[in-house]
């Protein structure tokens, strides 16, 4: 029986959420859904290809017919869209970071945000570069959430314990405080701005 390129994607995020992306390949997408590997190549030929086309998928659903209509406020509600997004995917954050595509989702859902940008005064390159900062911002942050933090608090607790680096022993508490929803929140205004 015939498989299409969705049922490729959906597989493919079927391996994502059982396994995580370092198992993803085309590969187990084929043993998922018990074909050969050439029958998946056919749709999608290269890992890459594949990353874009899950990349693209991560956004789809976004609504925009439920945003606030101030532009500001619109922004900050796509972000927070974005990042749920990213969170609903295991290893979500990683999985789009680095990768480019051109799918329709990630389109509209830029267009989305550089509109509202330009809309509260912004140039088409100043907004898109507010965009790409927030957007690299919101990857970093949400990989971080992502990967859990335990391990790395301690390992920085030991290297101040053996380095003498006052202000950052004041300041790394911080660093690794749990609400992550504070810090994106914090990351936005500092981004973005109150307005």
């Amino acid at each position: 029986m015939p498989i299409t390129r969705e049922e490729v994607t959906d597989a493919a995020l079927a391996v994502l959420r059982r396994d995580g992306l370092d198992a993803l390949s085309l590969r187990t997408v084929a043993e998922h859904l018990g074909v050969r590997h050439n029958t998946v190549r056919w749709h999608v030929s290269t890992k890459a290809q594949l990353l874009e086309l899950l990349s693209d998928r991560v956004l789809a659903g976004w609504d925009a017919g439920r945003l606030p209509e101030p532009p500001m406020e619109r922004v900050r509600a796509l972000y927070e869209i974005a990042r749920r997004a990213l969170l609903g995917h295991r290893d979500g954050a990683r999985l789009v970071s680095g990768v480019f595509t051109t799918g329709p989702h990630t389109l509209s859902f830029t267009e989305a945000v550089l509109s509202a940008l330009v809309e509260a005064g912004r140039s088409p390159r100043q907004a898109m570069w507010t965009h790409w900062s927030v957007f690299y911002f919101l990857l970093g942050l949400t990989t971080e959430q992502q990967a859990g933090t335990a391990d790395r608090a301690a390992t920085l607790e030991q290297a101040l314990r053996d380095q003498h680096l006052p202000t950052l022993a004041q300041a790394a508490p911080s660093l690794f405080e749990p609400d992550f929803d504070e810090r994106f929140a914090h990351g936005l205004e500092a981004l973005l701005g109150k307005g």
